[in-house]
């Protein structure tokens, strides 16, 4: 079973993971040190699965018959 853990964000209907770290001009997250920072850090929250982070932002999968 493929490893999901790691930092997602949900914004403008679109899923953002990224499973080592997140980085920009005011903050970078680490993966090995996320349980030392409070969540929401600007919309991103670890989580320990994909199915997680889905589940904890309402997103469901569409059905196609």
């Amino acid at each position: 079973m493929e490893n999901t853990n790691g930092f997602y964000k949900h914004e403008n209907g679109e899923l953002f993971y990224a499973p080592n770290f997140v980085e920009c001009t005011e903050y970078k997250l680490l993966i090995e040190d996320y349980l030392n920072y409070t969540f929401p850090i600007d919309g991103w929250y670890y989580f320990e699965s994909k199915a997680e982070a889905r589940g904890f932002f309402g997103i469901v999968d569409e059905i196609i018959v």
